[in-house]
């Protein structure tokens, strides 16, 4: 199989068949999971009253405390993303790490380079990219942060996630078109990402993704607490930590090295 060679400046991606993983049946978790699953809906709709920020499927990144430094720098980001990708045999599948995600990433197109996963640091990651991590730390409330890749071809699709405690952060740094190209639709609405832009979306909603463009899409991908009243966020944080002693997040903590 014959891959491109890429560099620094030339970080391309060619459309490389990717292995397909065995279908992936979690044994029984933790009570926590369980109860969490049954406490999901009525939580959020109870934490949606706390919010000090609109609640709707699509934000404005001037309400998110703190990421304005991200945007700032987003050049000084994207350099260090270029030289993660030109080492690209060692990016590994975002399904490696977090191997419940592998229903919507069944193969290794969605790669990932993380900085942190619910709270744990990647030793190896944050001594790799020393700037982005200096700059990740600077945002209050980050709970995942990490260089998320979609090789030419990637399809994610449709889910949604748990809680309205956190929301998505992506900032673009390298993007081969619009949202007919390489975009993502949240709540059926089709959005796409700019380079050196942040889009802000609250995964509890239905969202896909895609790029079908002949480059990486890469974007810094983070995870922050929502801005809320202390109600709110006292029960945030008490799911947030219940769901991080679960082997969901524990088997990322290991992935990580953290």
């Amino acid at each position: 199989m014959k891959i491109e060679t890429i560099t620094a400046a030339n970080p391309r991606f060619d459309v490389v068949p990717a292995p397909r993983y065995e279908t992936f049946d979690k044994a029984a978790d933790s009570a926590a999971v369980k109860y969490g699953k049954r406490l999901r809906k009525p939580l959020n709709r109870w934490l949606e009253r706390f919010s000090l920020m609109p609640v709707g499927p699509v934000l404005d990144a001037a309400e998110v405390p703190g990421i304005s430094i991200l945007r700032d720098n987003w050049e000084v980001i994207r350099d260090e993303a270029r030289a993660v990708l030109a080492e690209r045999g060692s990016v590994p599948a975002f399904a490696k790490i977090s191997p419940d995600h592998r229903r919507i990433a069944p193969t290794a197109a969605w790669k990932s380079f993380f900085f942190r996963g619910y709270g744990y640091d990647a030793p190896a990651g944050r001594a790799k990219c020393p700037k982005t991590a200096a700059l990740i730390d600077r945002v209050p409330g980050v709970v995942v942060a990490f260089f998320s890749v979609f090789e030419p071809g990637t399809e994610v699709p449709r889910h949604h996630g748990v809680t309205k405690a956190m929301l998505n952060v992506h900032l673009g740094l390298m993007v081969p078109g619009d949202e007919r190209v390489c975009g993502i639709k949240v709540a059926g609405q089709d959005h796409g990402w700019k380079e050196g832009e942040f889009f802000v979306f609250d995964e509890t909603n239905d969202h896909s993704a895609w790029n079908h463009g002949p480059t990486a899409r890469v974007v810094l991908f983070l995870q922050v607490r929502r801005p809320m009243r202390w109600p709110g966020w006292m029960a945030g944080s008490l799911f947030l930590n219940a769901v991080k002693r679960t082997s969901y997040v524990q088997d990322a903590r290991k992935a990580i090295g953290a």
